[in-house]
This record gives C-alpha cells, sequence and structure tokens, in this order.
C-alpha cells in the first residue's frame, strides 16, 4: 500500500517549503516540493487539508493549503512562528514556544478567523496543543506543568511537575482514559490519569535510566495501544516502551539513523523519522513485537522536522 507523507522543514538551508514523498513497502521515493512557504515548523492534515505554522510577510501565523499544494488562506498574529499545530473540523490551534502562548482560530470554508491568543509566559515554552473531550492541554515547557483549558479557552486546571522537568510532547491511550506525555529536559516519560490528572508512572527514556541529557522530543503510539515510540534529539537515538494495563517498560533503544530526530510517525508497520540536522527522512521496518528493525529507505530533505502521512 502506498502512503503519502508531507513534511514540514526549516526554509533557509537548501529548503523552500513543504516537501511531499511517498512510502511503499518501507521505500521512500524522492521528494518534491509541495508548497513554497517559509519555515513550515509543523504540519497537521485533516480531511485533505493542511495546515501549517508559517512564516508571512507581515508576521508569523498559520496557513491553509488544500491537495495541489495551493494556499486557501494565511493569517499572521505573531511575531515568531509557532513550533506546533493541530486541527479539529472547526478550529485550529498553535502553540507558540517562544512567545508562550497558544492560539486558537476558526476554520470554515478554507478561510481562518482568529477566535484568541491565550499567553501563558514570556519564553515559556508552550510546545503542544492536545484536545480531550472539550478540554484543551498546553504541555508548557519552562513553567514545568500542562496548563488546562475548557473550551472558550478559560483555564479550569494544570499538571505540574517537578523543577527542570520540561513536559513537551502527549499522546492519549487509544480508550482514552490516560495520557503519556514526554519530558524533553528530563528525558522521562509519565503515565497520567486523564481526569484527575494524577501521575501513576514514570520511567526515564533512556538506557540505564538516564536523565537530564535534554533533548527529548516526539511521542508516537501505535494503533494496538501497547507500544510507545520516543525520540530524542541529543542521543540521536529512538525509543520503544511497552504498556501493560498502562504499565510502561523500556524494550529498546536504537539509532535514529541520522541525527536530531525531531519528529517521526508510524505507517503500514514501518517508521519513518526527520532527522533535521543530517537533512534527512528514514524508514525503519517494525519487527513483529513491536521494536524497531532493520534501516530499509532515507532520502535527503534539508532540515525536516515534520510529519504527516495519509
Amino acid at each position: 500500500m502506498k502512503k503519502t507523507i508531507y513534511t514540514g522543514t526549516y526554509t533557509g538551508s537548501g529548503s523552500e517549503g513543504i516537501y511531499r514523498f511517498h512510502m511503499k513497502d518501507g521505500k521512500l521515493s524522492a521528494p518534491e516540493l509541495f508548497c513554497a512557504v517559509k519555515n513550515p515548523k509543523y504540519v497537521s492534515l485533516q480531511n485533505g487539508i493542511l495546515a501549517a505554522c508559517v512564516d508571512l510577510p507581515n508576521g508569523a501565523g498559520t496557513a491553509l493549503i488544500d491537495k495541489k499544494g495551493k494556499i486557501l488562506d494565511a493569517m499572521a498574529y505573531e511575531t515568531r512562528t509557532s513550533c506546533f499545530i493541530a486541527q479539529t473540523e472547526d478550529r485550529v490551534y498553535t502553540a507558540n514556544y517562544h512567545e508562550g502562548t497558544f492560539t486558537a482560530l476558526e476554520k470554515k470554508d478554507g478561510r481562518l478567523k482568529l477566535i484568541r491568543t491565550v499567553s501563558l509566559m514570556d519564553g515559556g515554552g508552550c510546545h503542544q496543543v492536545l484536545l480531550w473531550n472539550n478540554l484543551i492541554l498546553v504541555p508548557t515547557l519552562f513553567m514545568d506543568r500542562v496548563a488546562i483549558y475548557d473550551h472558550d479557552l478559560n483555564a479550569v486546571d494544570s499538571i505540574r511537575f517537578h523543577e527542570g522537568t520540561g513536559p513537551r510532547h502527549g499522546v492519549f491511550s487509544t480508550d482514552g482514559a490516560y495520557l503519556y506525555l514526554v519530558s524533553e529536559l528530563s528525558n522521562q516519560l509519565f503515565v497520567i490519569h486523564c481526569g484527575d490528572w494524577k501521575i501513576d508512572a514514570c520511567i526515564s527514556v533512556l538506557e540505564n535510566e538516564e536523565k537530564h541529557v535534554r533533548g527529548t522530543a516526539a511521542i508516537r503510539i501505535n494503533e494496538a495501544g501497547n507500544r510507545l515510540y520516543v525520540s530524542t534529539r541529543g542521543k540521536d537515538v529512538l525509543s520503544v516502551i511497552e504498556l501493560r494495563d498502562h504499565i510502561p517498560t523500556l524494550l529498546q533503544v536504537t539509532s535514529c539513523g541520522g541525527r536530531h530526530p525531531r519528529d517521526f510517525i508510524l505507517a503500514d508497520g514501518y517508521l519513518v523519522c526527520a532527522n533535521r540536522y543530517s537533512h534527512d527522512v528514514v524508514s525503519f521496518q517494525l519487527n513483529k513485537d513491536g521494536t524497531i528493525g532493520k534501516l530499509v529507505s532515507k532520502i535527503e530533505i534539508a532540515e525536516a522536522v515534520s510529519l504527516v502521512a495519509e
């Protein structure tokens, strides 16, 4: 089965925007420029529409892009580019690491309308927007907490961590009962019960329970809901974590096949990883036990930092 994959990049070191390539049986095709746009650091795909964090002539913000790579609408509402973007049927959310904010936009008929930008702390390191029921969760790295808001963007709760933890990215369990969250600064995985937001378990994502080497980045969960995958840039590794009744056990730590694994995705029995500093995207076969197997394919894309597949 052939998959189409899009990658966001930092432009200026050879990249011109968002690239598209295909994967079949783990083999990656030569990339093609899909949409020329400045610094599309993170991309999201829903119903055939790409949303991307971008730099624009009058500031930074969000662009909506159709299946042909045409920009449907673009809106600037911040001074520095956000680092994360997510879509629902009628909204787009972005998180801004530098400005310590997250933004909600209305999305309708290919057009964007600003709802509101919420400020947590200047330089706070807002890194993601997670949606659970009618709540919005925002991991904020330098505040060592996940801020929780309702649909109307009112602060309602928070999950707090020890100083120097640096919560970054999370995924929900397949039943929606737990949040699995990784920390950039302390290199840990937290198992958090949704609703009361109690931390039930915590392990290092590195070998020998190593912590505080910084650089842990992305986390993904497999369809079966029993394996987590995590990237750590400082070590240039990918980690595999087994889940049994939501209890995590580190199974494997292996090379990312390049340098600085900023993001990766799981698709058709393969793991596809974007390595920013080695300017490549690589695919690995996944073994039957969920561990990462042999490197199958590698293509060159300058400063690739996010991936999404359709």
